[in-house]
């Protein structure tokens, strides 16, 4: 064997070297990438989901003089929701006639039941009663059935009766 033919050999098997060695680093570069990508989709669904994820709502009681009922809804975001609909039932397990705004604007509201034509009262805030509001938490036939608002991204959300969360 001549020497030029091992200086050829071990350029060659360096040259070879060179290629798996990037070929390696190609396949953990796409991994990486993979990865970014999706803890980017994860930030970009946490920020599209963000507004949403402070709308809620529950059957509340309002103690006064007389114990009347009706519901809480809560915008905890910075800014207004809009075609707000909220399902209830009565004290019967019936659906109500649903809650409905065409805005709700940050803060918390409560709506009492009312045999008018819409079926409950104007929204007032939370804040704005002497007469304490309390949480229906332990009846099964006066609950929440689910919601649905529009966000000011323009997005369509719902929530079930359980509360959980999901585009409309």
């Amino acid at each position: 064997m001549s020497l030029g033919s091992v200086a050829d050999i071990v350029t060659a098997l360096t040259a070879v070297f060179a290629l798996l060695a990037a070929i390696a680093a190609t396949r953990h570069a796409r991994q990486l990438f993979d990865v970014e990508s999706r803890r980017d989709e994860a930030a970009a669904a946490r920020e599209r989901q963000s507004q949403a994820s402070k709308v809620f709502a529950w059957v509340a009681s309002r103690i006064g003089d007389e114990t009347t009922y009706g519901v809480v809804v809560v915008n905890s975001s910075e800014q207004a929701i809009y075609d707000v609909e909220v399902r209830v039932t009565d004290s019967q397990s019936h659906e109500r006639r649903p809650v409905t705004l065409t805005i709700l604007p940050p803060g918390a509201y409560y709506l009492g039941e009312s045999m008018e034509a819409y079926g409950w009262e104007f929204a007032s805030r939370l804040r704005s009663f002497d007469d304490e509001i309390r949480p229906v938490t332990k009846s099964k036939k006066r609950r929440i059935l689910g919601m649905s608002f529009r966000d000011s991204s323009n997005l369509e959300w719902t929530r079930d009766g359980a509360g959980t969360l999901a585009t409309a």
